[in-house]
């Protein structure tokens, strides 16, 4: 017996990986309308009636070179379509605290316990908080980007990361332009704007050197321009992390661009069990 049923279309594969700017709304805590931009991506293609399927990986302070540690198990079997990566905000924000220290004192895994809670409340966050108000002392008088092996680094990793999604059959790549901190953390890292204004200017020089149509740079600053005036403290309300309408902004954005993407691939046009390659079809 045929089954009459119209053959169903491919989805479109999207991952999404970055540090908590991918995954956090500012502020948290909000309903759960509040979607961070990787389900709005998810949202706005169904909408539009386009099938897609969304994985988000998203670690709060994670570096870039964590990446390479991580792809092999999130893409090689996943095979995505898309790959937006979001990397570069956390070396850009300390001028000299170590990770390890930051991890230790923001760690969102840690265990319970008496002695761990005073031990955190009374030591750790002490100790991190005294030193980062040195550090912010030091980001007035020391020049800002003298840890200029950051950017280069970063790059380097993200090239490397590119590379391998290339060889899993050339997907769409995004690389995010960063945002400098708003108001509320303008003081307690002074010199992090320049140091993010050099990891923009890296980012972007990288996808112009790796000249693929597939490999793009998204230009964040463009959608607070249009979504709040260019005024970082709409945009970013906590310093850091995009509000619930940038969130949507910025998925919107990437879900039409996306969508225009897919209808110039043969196996996302053409569904069904029939479907063929732009080539078998010539």
């Amino acid at each position: 017996m045929t089954s009459s049923s119209a053959p169903l279309p491919l989805p479109v594969r999207v991952l999404v990986k970055g540090a908590s700017t991918v995954g956090w709304t500012s502020f948290m805590g909000g309903p759960r309308t509040d979607l961070g931009f990787p389900r709005v991506i998810e949202q706005s293609l169904l909408q539009s009636g386009r099938p897609a399927e969304v994985r988000t990986y998203s670690v709060p302070s994670e570096r870039t070179k964590s990446t390479l540690r991580t792809w092999e198990y999130e893409m090689i079997g996943y095979s995505p379509d898309v790959v937006v990566l979001v990397y570069g905000h956390y070396e850009t924000i300390h001028l000299f605290l170590p990770h390890w220290l930051e991890t230790l004192c923001s760690n969102k895994r840690a265990r319970s316990g008496p002695v761990r809670t005073l031990v955190r409340k009374h030591i750790i966050r002490p100790v991190w908080l005294l030193l980062a108000q040195l550090q912010s002392k030091l980001d007035r008088i020391v020049k800002p980007t003298i840890r200029g092996d950051r950017p280069r680094r970063v790059a380097a990793d993200l090239e490397k990361l590119i590379k391998h999604t290339q060889e899993l059959h050339s997907p769409l790549v995004y690389l995010f332009e960063l945002l400098p901190p708003a108001h509320r953390y303008s003081d307690w890292f002074p010199g992090m704007a320049a140091r993010i204004g050099v990891m923009n200017e890296t980012l972007e020089d990288l996808v112009t050197r790796i000249d693929k149509p597939n490999v793009r740079y998204l230009r964040v600053s463009e959608i607070v321009d249009t979504l709040a005036d260019g005024d970082l403290d709409v945009a970013t309300p906590d310093g850091f992390h995009y509000s619930p309408a940038m969130h949507r902004a910025i998925g919107e954005r990437l879900a039409d661009d996306i969508a225009a993407w897919a209808d110039t691939q043969a196996h996302l046009r053409i569904s069904g069990p029939r479907a063929v390659t732009d080539e078998q079809a010539g």
